[in-house]
């Protein structure tokens, strides 16, 4: 079809007028939005509560609040912070508890096994209101969870390891309580590989499927689980190495994917793994508060 002169021109009047309106529209927008005058929650931490007998510890490392007013995630901040809501008002308001994930600050996300906080907010515009949040884990997903208080250790020496995770009780060297766990490597003992005394049932359907420990280190350690297969054989799936650090740390480790690598796993064994380099004259790796958490 031919496009006459005043055909072009009626086109060219239409859509410069759909331009104006939808400028106006979106001007307009923005106005309403620039004269609301937010609110502001702030958080300093959020602390964990647990049941020692069923959860043991309540070592954390909560980095991050993922802020949900009425049902809707307004924003993930790192704390402590201090943030806008542009709402007034009674309102629901949600916290759930975000980490980093395998300590990486670049990977995080909420903790799956930590039930979110929830109040009922009176929210006034242009004023502070301050939420100090506690949450706890969810019922029955820690299925392992060893911190070394107790008569028996539930972590052993593996075929073919020169040394073993053994209690200490100095309180220079003790994370927290009376015990934590420690491996010496030496020259003569080079090679550690400790397992879970327990297998695991884990479920193979991308559920989530977590490790915490508290640990500090002069070694690197490799994590993972051992699996047992249905021809009897066993295969060692690594998930993540630990650098060494001089202080205690916190680490949520994501083990769904490694829980997920082989199918038709018959059962699952944590792993920790270290070898003495030769710049080391002696290797000590300290470990306290393991959890093993998924959904059973």
């Amino acid at each position: 079809m031919k496009i006459t002169s005043t055909l072009l021109r009626r086109i060219i009047k239409i859509l410069l007028s759909f331009l104006c309106f939808s400028v106006f529209i979106y001007f307009s927008s923005c106005k309403k939005k620039n004269d609301l005058v937010p609110a502001y929650i702030h958080i300093d931490r959020i602390n964990l509560s647990t049941n020692y007998e069923t959860d043991g510890s309540n070592s954390c490392k909560i980095t991050d609040a993922w802020v949900y007013i009425d049902d809707q995630l307004i924003g993930i901040y790192e704390l402590p912070a201090t943030f806008p809501v542009l709402a007034s008002d009674q309102h629901d308001v949600m916290i759930r508890p975000g980490v980093k994930l395998n300590g990486i600050s670049m990977s995080r996300g909420y903790y799956p096994f930590y039930q979110p906080y929830s109040v009922k907010m009176n929210l006034t515009p242009d004023k502070i209101d301050t939420i100090n949040p506690t949450v706890i884990y969810y019922a029955d997903k820690v299925q392992w969870k060893e911190d070394f208080e107790e008569g028996g250790v539930t972590l052993s020496k593996y075929t073919g390891s020169d040394t073993a995770f053994t209690k200490t009780g100095d309180p220079a060297l003790v994370f927290e309580g009376a015990f934590s766990s420690l491996a010496n490597l030496s020259p003569s003992y080079p090679y550690l590989f400790a397992v879970s005394t327990n297998d695991y049932h884990i479920p193979q359907d991308l559920s989530p499927v977590f490790l915490e420990l508290n640990y500090k280190t002069n070694n690197e350690i490799n994590i993972g689980l051992l699996e047992e297969l249905s021809t009897g054989d066993h295969e060692k799936v690594q998930t993540i190495t630990l650098n060494p650090n001089t202080e205690w740390k916190k680490i949520y480790i994501n083990l769904t994917l490694t829980a997920n690598y082989t199918v038709n796993v018959q059962s699952f064994k944590v792993y920790f793994e270290a070898y003495k380099p030769d710049s080391l004259a002696n290797s000590e790796i300290y470990i306290d508060n393991i959890k093993l958490l998924y959904n059973y």
